[in-house]
């Protein structure tokens, strides 16, 4: 099931031992960076023990285009940063609606059904960082300095040459649409529809009529269409979309962003961690690249907490952190490539539309999948 080999044993050269009482460093500026470093002092750890870099205390402006992306938190994301912060205003995600492009099959996911408030909720990457920097603010964290540290977390940037890659020969553009005559009961509903030349997902912002846009294609396509007149690019979207929501309009500035999956084959070696993008980046098919980050960041706060509060062996603790997240890690990225490939396979077309029908009729089907994507593996 695992796309990612065993992890390679490669000689490092030597690098300087640092004093025992140096403090930790975070790398990274992101939503896992600053939520690791939450949960370590909600552990018990003293923030003058951990060095975040840069600080949360400067205040750098985020560029607004990456202060508008659209980040999916599942209902476990959620209950996570409730610990450490006050959430910023989100869509909720109470249904999925998942169906195919010109077939009758499809499924739905309900969260009354499973028992839970929401399935997720939608967020701007800007006021998710705003929260987490406000909540980091009242800590007074270690300087980060050029002496080596004794554990260095990277929490930003992407997985580097140590990784496993596949392409999907796709683009994301990105963006945001307004349904001004969808029905109210429809804004709590995330749409995804798959088509022969990849994912369409609409997913529901904090303001009602809007929906963030992810529409995967070839990357050619995805520029013609990031450049194409807007009253014409709604009318294509609409037209491949359905009446669901009523008229759809291209509401705001559009992005494309390539798509291949990458990640590390090794997350933690000689008092070096990566976790979030700087571990994996997913295709962003089923939103879980953000979700398993953070589930990264909490486990790692907690194997980690006990060396700082009891002098527990470092090694030790990075040694069990990783050993306890490859179950999780893995089959979040098996689905995750499963579900951004299969529905474009054209083998696989006459069993999709029965597939999402036996899914949405049996709910012992449907209820792992939904777990799974809300909270990980346990």
């Amino acid at each position: 099931m695992s796309p990612l080999p065993a992890d390679p044993q490669a000689d490092r050269p030597a690098v300087p031992a640092a004093p025992a009482d140096a403090p930790w460093r975070v790398v990274g500026a992101g939503p896992v960076a600053l939520a690791f470093a939450l949960f370590l002092v909600r552990r018990g750890v003293p923030a003058r023990a951990i060095a975040l870099d840069p600080s949360p205390a400067s205040d750098a402006p985020i560029p607004p285009a990456l202060a508008a992306r659209t980040l999916a938190l599942s209902h476990g994301t959620r209950q996570l940063l409730e610990r450490i912060a006050t959430p910023p205003a989100a869509g909720t995600i109470e249904r999925v609606e998942v169906s195919l492009r010109g077939h009758a099959g499809r499924t739905r996911i309900v969260a009354a059904d499973l028992r839970v408030p929401a399935l997720g909720h939608v967020v701007r990457y800007g006021p998710l960082v705003g929260a987490l920097r406000e909540a980091a603010r009242a800590h007074r964290w270690a300087e980060a300095g050029d002496a080596p540290a004794p554990l260095v977390v990277h929490a930003e940037g992407d997985a580097g040459d140590d990784a496993d890659v596949r392409e999907f020969d796709q683009s994301a553009l990105l963006g945001e649409v307004h349904a001004p005559r969808a029905a109210p009961s429809l804004h709590a509903t995330a749409f995804e529809r798959f088509t022969p030349e990849g994912p369409l997902a609409l997913l529901p912002l904090p303001e009602g009529g809007r929906w963030a846009l992810v529409w995967c294609d070839r990357a050619g396509r995805c520029a013609e269409r990031r450049e194409a007149d807007p009253q014409a690019l709604s009318a294509e979207l609409h037209g491949r979309f359905g009446d669901v929501l009523g008229p759809l309009r291209i509401d705001g500035t559009l992005a494309v962003a390539p798509l291949a999956r990458r990640a590390r084959r090794e997350t933690a070696r000689d008092g070096e961690v990566w976790i979030g993008n700087a571990a994996q980046s997913l295709h962003p098919v089923a939103g879980q690249g953000l979700n398993l980050g953070m589930r990264d960041a909490f486990e790692l706060a907690d194997a980690l907490a006990p060396v700082q509060v009891r002098g527990a062996p470092l090694a030790g603790a990075l040694a069990t952190w990783r050993r306890g997240r490859r179950a999780d890690r893995r089959l979040t990225i098996a689905l995750t490539d499963l579900m951004a490939a299969s529905f474009t396979w054209p083998l696989a077309r006459p069993l999709q539309s029965p597939l999402l029908a036996a899914l949405d009729a049996i709910e012992p089907l449907r209820r792992p999948l939904a777990a799974q994507l809300m909270f990980g593996l346990r």
